[in-house]
């Protein structure tokens, strides 16, 4: 029984030991994003608007909101920006290009095939740049990837043309977010006091007494 105890309390001890690294290697591994001397990630407050031009924008629909007592009457994690077709997107921030995700919505959804694109910022936060083209086409759905101008493992920087726009249906439009530490979070924590005021004054052209987020 004293060998079994031991036994036991040893195994306990190296049962701690090993957690303790793991958690320690996972810790190691949530902060050791590199930009390469690129950027400097330690803090992320200074994102801008993802157009060129205001001109770009055709119609105002969503911004942010954490209740259904918004103007557009639901949840939304993030800003939607509808762009005329072929119109320039560019970063908001900089950043690696991580995923591409091509999306399947299913033969009942209006806009069945979308593509997300994950932009890392640092160890924790990442841009979520979703291009809806409205389409149930996978057909234009592969033309919108064609005119990415980046793939995974690019680097881009504040402000760089990554994309034009395929406006295939009436709904489209890209769906823009910031997820820290894999939480949606109010993209105007994130924003600059400049591009703060020119998304509000680009909002206020279609709805004058709407905000962009409603915590």
């Amino acid at each position: 029984m004293r060998k079994t105890a031991i036994i036991l309390t040893l195994l306990i001890i190296l049962g701690g030991i090993v957690a303790v690294v793991l958690y320690r290697q996972n810790d190691n591994n949530q902060n050791t994003f590199d930009t390469e001397g690129r950027y400097d990630p330690s803090v992320l407050d200074y994102m801008g608007v993802i157009y060129s031009n205001r001109s770009d924008i055709r119609s105002f629909n969503e911004a942010y909101s954490e209740s259904t007592d918004c103007p557009w009457g639901f949840i939304h994690n993030g800003i939607d920006y509808a762009y005329y077709n072929d119109s320039d997107v560019i970063a908001a921030a900089p950043g690696l290009v991580e995923r591409i995700d091509l999306n399947d919505w299913g033969p009942e959804a209006l806009h069945r095939y979308t593509i997300n694109v994950h932009i890392r910022f640092n160890a924790t936060v990442f841009l979520m740049y979703a291009f809806e083209p409205w389409t149930n086409s996978t057909d234009e759905q592969a033309q919108q990837v064609e005119m990415f101008n980046f793939e995974v493992g690019s680097w881009v920087a504040k402000g760089d043309v990554i994309a034009k726009f395929l406006l295939a249906g009436e709904g489209a439009h890209i769906h823009f977010g910031v997820i820290q530490d894999e939480q949606w979070r109010d993209p105007t924590l994130y924003m600059s006091t400049e591009g703060y005021n020119e998304l509000l004054d680009m909002i206020h052209e279609f709805e004058p007494t709407w905000e962009i987020s409603y915590p």
